[in-house]
C-alpha cells in the first residue's frame, strides 16, 4: 500500500447528509475520536460529515474543531480514496506541502484519513488522525483506521432509523467497543507467538511474542515472506499441508514441526499450528499461525509442575479462542461480541485469580478460579467491594500494595492467606488501569498459589544450613553466625569451643554405625542443655562439635564452668536398650580476647588446635588457647 492515495482531480462531489445531533450524539463521536487517538497512538482525531458541501466536525479529540479547514487539501484527497489516505510528512509530500498550522505548539506534519461512505459508495465525510511530527503508519494501524471508519458509518446508518430500540442499540455498541479494546490488549500481551498470514504468505498482523520469537524488529519482519524463513523441505511440507487445510479434509487445525532460519543465521526449531481464517474479505483471508518455541519448551519441561501444565493448556485454549474470534470479523459488532466470550474463556481456564477492580474497589470482572479458591460464583462477585469478598487477613496484607497500584505503580507481592481453612502463600501482580493517560481508575490483578514452591525453598534452605542427623546447625551455618558475631564487636563473641569425642570409633566398631548415630544425637542433646539460650551449638564433622558463646565477654571462671559441665555430661553413660556406651570428650576453648583480630576461620582453627593439645595431653580434659599458644591443660 502506498503512503498516499492520489485520485484524479475531477471526482463526483460527496453527498450531503442531514444527521440529527444532540448531546448524546456528540458524546458518541467524541468517544470515537478518543478511541482512535488512543488506539493509533496519535494525539489529534476528528470526525467530519459533509453538510451543504461543507465539512462539519461532529467529534474531535486533542485539537480545535476548526482544524479540518486547515487541512482542506488532505480532507478532499481522503474523500477521493478507497483506501486510507496517508501523508507521513506534509512538508516533504510532493504537491501537498503547506504552511505549518497553529494547532498547539507546532503545525501538522502527519495526516491519515479514511472516507466515510453510504452503502451506495458515495463519500459523506471522513475520520482523520493527525500529529505535529512526521510518523510512520503501519499496516495494522491502517486496518484499525478502516475498522473505526466502518463503525462511524454504521452509527450514521443507525441514526437514520426510526426505531424505539435505537437507544439500546447504541448502548450495546458502546459496550462492544470497550470489549474490543480489551481484545486488542489481550492479543498483544499473550506470551504465545500468534500471526495472521495472508494468502500471499505475507504478514498481516503479529503480536509482540511473534516479533520476539524471530529476534527481529517489527518493520523489517513485515518485509519478509514467512516461507522465505524456511528450508526447502520445510517450505514444501508447509505449503502442501496448508493446501489440504484449504480443501477442508476434515482437519480444522494442522500442526507441523519446522525449523526457521533467523537473521543471525541461526536455526530455531518450532512447532507451528495453522488454522484457516474465515472472513468475507479477500484481503483479510489467509491463516492464523500459532508458533511454539520447542527449544524453550524442552528447557522448561523438567521444571514444570502440574500448575504450569494447566497454564500451557490455558495458552492453547487462548490461541483457539483467538482463532474463533478472527473467524467472526465479518462485521465490527460480531467481532467485538466474540471477543468478550473469548476473554472469559481464556481467564476461566487459567489456574490463577484474574480480575479487574475499579477505582472504588469494586470487582468489575472475576474469573472462575474464584469459585475454586473462595467458593464464590464470579457473577456474584462482580459489583461487590473487595473487602466483602476477601479474607480479612488477606485484605489487610495486600492493602498497601493495592494503594500503590491505584497511585499508578505496577506492584508485585507475596503474602500468606487462609483459603478453605488452610494456610497458603499467594504471589500477586497488580497492574494499574489507565484511560487516556489519566490517573489509574482501577487495576488488573493476577494471583498465583506458590505454597508448594515456597515450602520447597524453605526445606532446601534448612538442609543447606543444618546437619541431617542431629538437627544442629552445620559448619557452614556456624561460620556464618561466627562472622556476624565478630562483626558485632565486644558484644559478639564471648568464646569458641571445639569438642571432639574420645573413643567414638570404638563405639562404631563394637555396636555398629546405627548405634553410633544414636550416640551423636544424644551428645548433641547433652551439649545443648549445658549452654545458654543465646549460644550456638553446631556439628562440625563426624564426632566433632563446636560451640559459640555470644554476648558480652565473661570471665575465665564462667567459661570453664560451662566447659566442665559439658565435659561432665558427656562422661555420663549412655544407655540404648542393652547397650551401654561410656565416652569422654576433649575440649579446646578460645576466649575472644585471646585472638580479637583473627578471622572466623582462624578463630575456629585456634580452638581446634587447643582441642588437639587436649588429646595429646591425655584426653578427657579442657585446654584453653593462650596468647603464646602454650599448652596449658586443665584436668577434667
Amino acid at each position: 500500500m502506498k503512503d498516499q492515495c492520489i485520485m484524479d482531480a475531477e471526482q463526483p462531489q460527496p453527498a450531503s447528509v442531514a444527521l440529527p445531533t444532540g448531546s448524546n450524539d456528540d458524546q458518541y463521536f467524541e468517544r470515537v475520536t478518543r478511541i482512535a487517538a488512543r488506539a493509533l497512538n496519535l494525539p489529534m482525531s476528528v470526525v467530519c460529515l459533509d453538510t451543504l458541501d461543507q465539512p462539519e466536525v461532529i467529534g474531535a479529540s486533542g485539537c480545535e474543531r476548526d482544524v479540518v479547514f486547515h487541512v482542506e487539501t488532505y480532507y478532499s484527497r481522503t474523500l477521493q480514496c478507497e483506501e486510507p489516505f496517508v501523508v507521513r510528512d506534509t512538508l516533504s509530500a510532493a504537491g501537498l506541502a503547506q504552511e505549518r498550522l497553529p494547532t498547539s505548539e507546532s503545525g501538522i506534519r502527519f495526516f491519515a484519513g479514511i472516507a466515510l461512505r453510504l452503502p451506495c459508495g458515495k463519500p459523506i465525510g471522513a475520520l482523520c488522525v493527525m500529529h505535529s511530527m512526521p510518523r510512520r503508519f503501519t499496516r495494522q494501524q491502517r486496518q484499525m483506521l478502516v475498522d473505526l471508519g466502518q463503525m462511524v458509518e454504521h452509527e450514521v446508518g443507525l441514526r437514520k432509523l426510526d426505531s424505539p430500540d435505537r437507544l439500546q442499540v447504541l448502548q450495546a455498541i458502546d459496550r462492544l467497543q470497550t470489549q474490543h479494546a480489551l481484545y486488542v490488549e489481550t492479543f498483544h500481551r499473550t506470551p504465545v507467538a500468534i500471526a495472521h498470514i495472508g494468502r500471499d504468505w505475507e504478514w498481516r498482523h503479529m503480536n509482540d511474542a511473534c516479533v520476539k520469537f524471530f529476534a527481529h524488529s517489527r518493520a523489517p519482519l513485515r518485509k519478509t515472506n514467512i516461507l522465505d524463513l524456511l528450508d526447502a523441505s520445510d517450505r514444501a511440507r508447509l505449503e502442501q499441508a496448508v493446501q489440504g487445510l484449504n480443501r477442508g479434509r476434515g482437519v480444522e487445525i494442522l500442526t507441523l514441526d519446522v525449523t526457521f532460519r533467523l537473521r543471525n543465521k541461526h536455526s530455531k526449531p518450532a512447532r507451528v499450528q495453522v488454522a484457516l481464517k474465515q472472513t468475507t474479505s479477500m484481503r483479510d483471508g489467509g491463516w492464523l499461525f500459532v508458533i511454539h518455541d520447542t527449544q524453550a519448551e524442552q528447557r522448561e519441561k523438567t521444571a514444570r509442575d502440574a500448575r504450569e501444565a494447566a497454564l500451557q493448556r490455558g495458552a492453547h485454549e487462548a490461541s483457539e479462542g483467538l482463532r474463533r474470534a478472527h473467524e467472526q470479523l465479518t462485521t465490527a459488532e460480531r467481532q467485538l461480541g466474540a471477543t468478550r466470550v473469548d476473554l472469559r474463556a481464556i481467564a476461566d481456564n487459567l489456574p490463577v485469580l484474574v480480575a479487574y477492580v475499579d477505582g472504588e474497589r469494586r470487582y468489575r470482572f472475576a474469573n472462575s478460579t474464584y469459585r475454586e479458591w473462595f467458593g464464590l460464583d464470579p457473577d456474584e462477585i462482580v459489583g461487590r467491594l473487595t473487602h466483602e469478598v476477601l479474607d480479612a487477613g488477606y485484605f489487610a496484607a495486600i492493602e498497601p500494595y493495592v494503594q500503590r497500584a491505584l497511585n499508578g505503580e505496577r506492584v508485585e507481592y507475596e503474602v500468606g492467606a487462609t483459603l478453605n481453612g488452610s494456610q497458603r502463600v499467594l504471589r500477586g501482580v497488580l497492574v494499574p488501569r489507565r484511560v487516556h493517560d489519566q490517573s489509574a481508575d482501577g487495576y488488573y490483578l493476577l494471583v498465583q498459589d506458590v505454597t508448594e514452591r515456597r515450602a520447597l525453598l524453605d526445606r532446601l534452605r534448612h538442609q543447606a544450613f543444618h546437619d541431617a542427623l542431629t538437627g544442629l546447625p552445620n559448619r557452614r551455618s556456624f561460620l556464618e553466625r561466627l562472622d556476624e558475631a565478630c562483626a558485632a564487636g565486644g558484644d559478639g563473641v564471648a568464646a569458641i569451643m571445639f569438642i571432639d569425642l574420645d573413643g567414638f570409633k570404638a563405639v562404631n566398631d563394637k555396636y555398629g554405625h546405627q548405634c553410633g548415630d544414636k550416640v551423636l544425637v544424644e551428645v548433641a542433646r547433652r551439649i545443648s542443655r549445658c549452654v545458654r539460650g543465646e549460644d550456638l551449638v553446631a556439628r562440625h564433622a563426624g564426632d566433632e562439635f563446636t560451640v559459640l558463646l555470644t554476648g558480652p565477654a565473661i570471665d575465665r571462671a564462667a567459661l570453664e564452668k560451662i566447659a566442665r559441665a559439658i565435659l561432665l555430661t558427656l562422661s555420663q553413660p549412655m544407655t540404648f536398650g542393652a547397650k551401654i556406651v561410656q565416652l569422654s570428650a576433649s575440649i579446646g576453648m578460645l576466649p575472644r580476647d585471646q585472638a580479637a583480630s583473627l578471622s572466623s576461620e582462624a578463630l575456629l582453627r585456634a580452638a581446634d588446635a587447643a582441642m588437639y593439645r587436649a588429646k595429646v595431653a591425655g584426653k578427657a580434659r579442657i585446654v584453653v588457647h593462650e596468647p603464646h599458644d602454650s599448652p596449658a591443660g586443665m584436668p577434667g
